[in-house]
């Protein structure tokens, strides 16, 4: 597949008083068109930080990212980030909250169109009319997802989406993303600290360490979909992973 995103050379670095730390150095990689990447490693190794860059929410000090060729230098619509919270607005109903992002772009019609084809595709259909408050945590992360979607980037951005949910929850919403982005064919880009989610989801893996944050190697994950934490094969390649962050 072709380049679709490239990070060249990506360095960052933060003021820290009268001086400064840097937090990313020399970051370089490829993502081609509809890949999903995981990228995994050790608090403060600045994974979010990347995200930010690509997103546009920050500045790099060095280096360049091109989308489809073009310099990235600010926040865009092709570009969407889900959090590790939800951020949905609590004063707007679920159908609301998905229509937020692209209401007054399109006709009214085809907005409430796209808004039930995401309530469809997140299976929350009849809780449209629904406050946030009103939904579990794994329903509101779909429906947060589902917001992204509807903007239709040409990026997902992935902040540990999952992190905050309890094991059962969040290996439905692993199967549930999976199922999304089969089907919406959307480059995306997820950071977590779990290895077997990046195993479960990515194609493949990018492992980074920390001090300033850099890659330490990008490992391909060569299984079918839907993947089983049981099968030798996945085992093995994760204790190559759990190895190399005993050297992080």
């Amino acid at each position: 597949m072709a380049n679709f995103l490239e990070i060249n050379g990506i360095s960052k670095y933060f003021k820290l008083g009268k001086g400064q730390i840097q937090v990313l150095e020399d970051l370089t990689f490829k993502v081609s068109s509809g890949e999903l990447i995981c990228l995994i490693g050790p608090s403060g190794c600045g994974k979010t930080t990347l995200l930010r860059i690509i997103a546009g929410l920050e500045k790099q000090t060095s280096g360049q990212i091109l989308l489809e060729g073009k310099a990235i230098e600010a926040t865009g619509r092709e570009r969407v980030m889900v959090f590790q919270e939800p951020r949905l607005f609590p004063w707007l109903t679920l159908e609301e909250n998905i229509a937020f992002g692209i209401k007054g772009r399109v006709e009214k019609k085809i907005l409430r169109h796209i808004v039930q084809e995401m309530l469809e595709m997140v299976s929350l259909s009849e809780f449209a009319k629904a406050m946030p408050h009103q939904l579990s945590g794994g329903m509101a992360q779909r429906a947060a997802i589902a917001r992204a979607l509807a903007t239709e980037p040409l990026i997902l951005l992935l902040d540990e989406p999952f992190a905050a949910l309890d094991a059962q929850t969040r290996s439905e919403l692993q199967n549930d993303f999976l199922r999304l982005w089969q089907s919406t064919h959307k480059t995306c880009i997820h950071v977590t600290h779990d290895i077997d989610e990046a195993l479960i989801l990515g194609q493949r893996i990018i492992i980074m360490q920390p001090s300033p944050g850099s890659i330490r190697e990008i490992i391909p994950v060569p299984f079918p979909y839907p993947r089983c934490p049981d099968e030798l094969d996945f085992i093995t390649l994760k204790k190559k992973i759990r190895d190399l962050f005993t050297f992080i």
